[in-house]
C-alpha cells in the first residue's frame, strides 16, 4: 500500500542476532522487481536461503489466479496440515497454472527471446518516470524508485470520490484506497505501473492527473517550475 522496499538486509541481520523467523511478502515484487525479475531478495542482495517463509501471488506479474508460499520441508508440511486457507481452497485450474509456467519463463529468458528482460527494463523505466514526474507536478508520492506502487496522497476523504470521478470523466480510471484498507486521514490514489504501458500512455494520465490535482487542490508539495514542462516537451518528442 505504501510502495516502500524494506531495509531488507539490515532485517535479516537483526533476525539473525535474534534468532526470528523472517516472513516475507512478495505479491508485488516477484516478477517486477530485480534484474531478472526475482524479487527484493536480487535487488537487495539477500540470499533467499536465509529467508524463513517467503509468500507470493501469480495474480500480478503472472497474470493468473492462486499464489505460493516458499519454505523448509517442515514448514510446508505443517501448512498443509493446518492452514484453513489450503485445506478448504480449491486446487487452481490446469491453464491458470500452465499461464503461470509460460510467465516464469518468459521472465527467465527460457522462452528463447529476451521478451522477459525487456519487459523488466520497460517497468523500471515507466515506474520511475512516471514518480517522477507526479513529484515535479506537486503530488505527494510514497514510496521508493523501481517500485511500479506509487501511491498519490488524498488525505482528505471528500477528495477521493471528487478524484476518481474527475479523472473518470477525463477516461483515466484510477483506484483509490480509504479506510478501513489505509487509516481514517490517509486516503491515497494508488498507481501501479505496467511494462505494457507505453510513453504516450504515461504522458496521458499525467496530463489527466495533474489537471484534476488543480481542480481538487491535492498537490501538497511547490511545483518545479524549470521542470514542470518535461511532459510538454516529451509529448512533442512522441
Amino acid at each position: 500500500m505504501e510502495g516502500e522496499l524494506c531495509n531488507l538486509p539490515e532485517i535479516m541481520a537483526v533476525c539473525k542476532k535474534y534468532k526470528a523467523y523472517t516472513y516475507l511478502d512478495e505479491a508485488h515484487s516477484i516478477g517486477a522487481v530485480g534484474k531478472t525479475g526475482r524479487g527484493v531478495c536480487e535487488l537487495l542482495g539477500v540470499d533467499p536461503a536465509d529467508v524463513d517463509i517467503m509468500m507470493g501471488t501469480f495474480t500480478k506479474s503472472f497474470g493468473s489466479c492462486g499464489g505460493y508460499i516458499a519454505a523448509s520441508k517442515e514448514i510446508i508440511h505443517h501448512l498443509k496440515h493446518a492452514c484453513p486457507a489450503h485445506i478448504y481452497a480449491t486446487s487452481m485450474s490446469p491453464p491458470a497454472v500452465q499461464q503461470v509456467i509460460s510467465a516464469i519463463k518468459v521472465v527467465l529468458g527460457e522462452d528463447g527471446s529476451n521478451r522477459g528482460a525487456k519487459k523488466l527494463a520497460q517497468i523500471r523505466e515507466n515506474s520511475n518516470f512516471f514518480r517522477s514526474e507526479l513529484q515535479k507536478m506537486g503530488f505527494e508520492v510514497l514510496g521508493d524508485n523501481d517500485s511500479p506502487v506509487m501511491p498519490i496522497m488524498l488525505y482528505n476523504p471528500a477528495k477521493i470520490p471528487a478524484f476518481s470521478r474527475e479523472c473518470l470523466r477525463q477516461n483515466v480510471a484510477v483506484v483509490t484506497v480509504a479506510f478501513p484498507a489505509t487509516p481514517l486521514l490517509l486516503a491515497r490514489a494508488r498507481i501501479c505501473i505496467s511494462a505494457s504501458q507505453s510513453r504516450e500512455d504515461l504522458i496521458k494520465g499525467l496530463e489527466v492527473i495533474s489537471k484534476v490535482g488543480d481542480l481538487i487542490g491535492i498537490k501538497y508539495f511547490p511545483v518545479e517550475q524549470e521542470k514542470v514542462a518535461s511532459v510538454d516537451k516529451l509529448k512533442k518528442l512522441e
